[in-house]
């Protein structure tokens, strides 16, 4: 009895345990009556089904320990699940596999594109991270990039992962040498594999150098000493392995009397192998680039057969090529200033009035960094000249050397106390740029009785470098979009945008602006108007630093109508070709309704054009800008407005004061089913600076 009763006890508690082996057994007897598929030939990872295959297969355990190696899992395993493999027969050893692949597949990889980048000063590089978990792109996720040691210590950058896991970082150089490690990090998450990217940052390109001796006065039995050279870049970094060329004067074609490399100080000497005879001007070049001037003074030449005589009195020459500067300089001929100036420093080196008038000269051409080394001739040679330094303030600010600039202000000011404004331009270098640019034009076009009077007028607002802002009214003018006018119909259009430049000297800078364009629609009704919605979005790339350097934009336009939409995709290169003169280049396609509307009906017309020319200005304002341009329409309303449009511009600018200007502005246009017709327009534009601006 007392063992029926304990049999009796012991059933209910066995009954659950039976139950759950029995259908354990159960399904395993399905997935093995499914059939077995050879696991090893899976590129995937084993489903929990495929698992419980292979555990009550027939194969060897090593084979079984190699399949869930080799291929992995594709779900998460829960203790459940763990529980039901070890009563299914699977051994520790496939366990402990399968716990290794779990662990695995919840890792998150880590890929960079390098493990080391080089970078210049001033400049930036991209660094991507690739996060991955299981073979599968990480998207949502955020990632940081932290720097320790050299330029970019204690920077953090934080950014989030695209659709296919990856992750950009644009990470700047800095403006001082050195290497900073960078490592990829990411809350919560235990990252697997290269986790760190070293980014150097080198110097830039040489912008200046520093001689020793700055100049050379040699007696008649006297070699040239050596001449000691440090080259730095923008940013005061010494630029090393830079091949050197001493010049026997300031012409490029100069013979080439020494050549050196500067080692990792950016330092060099410069010995010439021959000795020079009377006065004249060596200069030291790299990369074709000028650094910097060096004054020399020689034993006069004597004539064949006598004796050299003594030096005869050269100053009336000297101050005739003075005056001729000076007078070159007001004309506003910069280089025939030039000119003039270095003949009367070929007669007397020292003289610090032709210093400072060649160093004025070159500054007015837009070469900063040669005007700073001769301003910087004069400074030494005559330490006390408040003109001098003050003309040396300039030249750096306009290089863009805001904190040598100020300190050169400062000097000229303690010594000329009276120089008031110098207080304002030091504070101002202290601040960022500004400036307010408007025009206003007024014209006509042919054979369009309405179109006299005010054509266009403009703001454009700058806060900094980096920001600004725009704003204005246009009637058919857009000398800044040809590709928006065809035919002579005019529209009335207003646009307010703003643009962020940024990157390495600003060379990039991302547009966007809004408006609206009202179009008198006659055909229908003299009075009937209708508006457009529009939007340009504009991306610029300026490739170098320099103001002047190779810029290239590219951006849209859409305008929205009642019906339908027109659209256009446009690029303009502008290509420096000259010391004066550039290259333009531009081309447009899209579909639009036209503006030379000669019937009722709304269809589009696809219009391409392509426009070529040349800019000619000057540092001090002046413009002449001619293009022609040449297009295809495509016009679905009739084969008559189908064909070749021609288009004419010239642009042309001449400086009143330093803060005013005349633009004038001519186009003639040929479009297809059209009668030609001719724009004039003339102008009144004014710019404002604050700010150093």
């Amino acid at each position: 009895m007392r063992a029926r009763r304990e049999a009796a006890a012991e059933g209910p508690r066995a009954a659950p345990l039976i139950s759950r082996a029995l259908l354990t057994g159960a399904l395993a007897i399905v997935l093995v009556c499914v059939g077995t598929r050879p696991a090893e030939a899976q590129d995937t990872g084993l489903s929990k089904s495929e698992l419980v295959r292979l555990v009550v297969s027939t194969d060897s355990p090593d084979v079984k320990i190699r399949t869930v190696r080799t291929r992995c899992l594709s779900f998460e395993p829960t203790e459940g699940d763990w529980r039901d493999l070890r009563n299914l027969g699977a051994s520790e050893e496939l366990i402990s596999a399968a716990q290794q692949c779990a662990r695995e597949a919840e890792a998150v990889q880590v890929a960079l594109n390098a493990s080391s980048s080089s970078v210049r000063a001033g400049d930036t590089t991209l660094v991507t991270v690739d996060l991955t978990r299981a073979g599968t792109a990480l998207s949502g996720q955020a990632v940081t990039l932290t720097g320790s040691g050299g330029p970019g210590s204690g920077t953090r950058y934080d950014r989030t992962t695209n659709s296919r896991g990856r992750a950009f970082f644009s990470l700047p150089g800095g403006e001082r040498t050195g290497s900073t490690r960078y490592t990829v990090s990411a809350s919560g998450i235990d990252l697997q594999g290269p986790t760190r990217i070293t980014v150097t940052t080198r110097a830039d390109v040489p912008a200046r150098a520093t001689l020793e001796p700055a100049s050379i006065d040699l007696s008649p039995d006297e070699d040239p000493p050596e001449v000691a050279v440090s080259v730095e870049d923008r940013f005061g970094n010494p630029v090393g392995g830079i091949e050197l060329e001493l010049l026997g004067g300031p012409e490029p074609d100069a013979p080439v009397l020494a050549t050196a490399t500067t080692d990792a100080g950016g330092r060099a000497g410069l010995t010439a192998e021959q000795r020079p005879t009377g006065i004249t001007t060596w200069s030291v070049r790299a990369d074709g680039e000028v650094l910097a001037s060096l004054p020399v003074q020689g034993p006069a030449p004597a004539a064949a057969g006598v004796a050299a005589a003594a030096p005869r009195n050269v100053e009336p020459a000297d101050d005739a090529a003075v005056r001729a500067g000076d007078e070159s300089l007001a004309a506003g001929d910069p280089v025939a200033a030039e000119q003039s100036y270095r003949a009367a420093l070929g007669i007397s080196p020292r003289r610090t009035d032709a210093q400072k008038g060649l160093a004025a000269a070159l500054l007015a051409q837009g070469r900063a960094n040669e005007a700073a080394t001769w301003y910087e001739v004069a400074t030494r040679g005559s330490p006390t000249d408040a003109d001098a330094w003050d003309g040396l303030g300039q030249a750096y600010a306009a290089a863009g050397r805001r904190d040598d600039a100020a300190q050169a202000f400062a000097r000229a000011r303690e010594l000329d106390p009276s120089r008031e404004e110098l207080a304002t331009e030091i504070a101002g270098l202290g601040q960022p740029p500004g400036y307010a640019t408007g025009i206003l034009w007024g014209g006509s076009t042919s054979g369009s009785s309405g179109s006299g009077g005010i054509r266009r007028a403009a703001v454009d607002l700058s806060f900094s470098p980096a920001i600004a802002i725009w704003g204005g009214w246009d009637r058919s003018l857009a000398p800044n979009s040809p590709e928006l006018v065809r035919g002579p119909d005019e529209w009335d259009g207003w646009y307010a945008g703003g643009g962020l430049s940024y990157g390495s000297g600003h060379r990039l800078q991302t547009a966007f602006e809004l408006g609206q364009r009202t179009q008198q629609f006659a055909p229908i009704d003299e009075s009937s108007t209708l508006k457009q919605n529009v939007y340009r979005l504009t991306q610029t790339v300026r490739f170098a630093d320099d103001r002047r350097a190779t810029e290239l934009k590219i951006g849209g336009y859409m305008g929205r109508w009642f019906d339908r939409d027109d659209w256009l995709v446009f690029s303009r290169l502008k290509a420096p070709i000259g010391q004066q003169l550039s290259l333009l280049a531009s081309g447009s396609y899209g579909e639009t309704i036209g503006t030379n509307w000669v019937e009722t009906g709304r269809h589009a017309d696809k219009d391409g054009r392509f426009y070529g020319g040349v800019a000619w200005e000057t540092v001090s304002g002046f413009l002449v800008q001619p293009q022609v341009g040449v297009g295809s329409v495509s016009s679905a309303r009739s084969d008559d407005l189908s064909g070749t449009l021609l288009d004419l511009l010239l642009e042309a600018a001449v400086p009143i004061t330093r803060g005013t200007q005349i633009r004038g502005f001519l186009r003639h246009q040929s479009p297809p089913g059209s009668d030609s017709f001719t724009t004039f327009a003339i102008a009144l534009g004014f710019k404002l600076g604050w700010a150093g601006g």
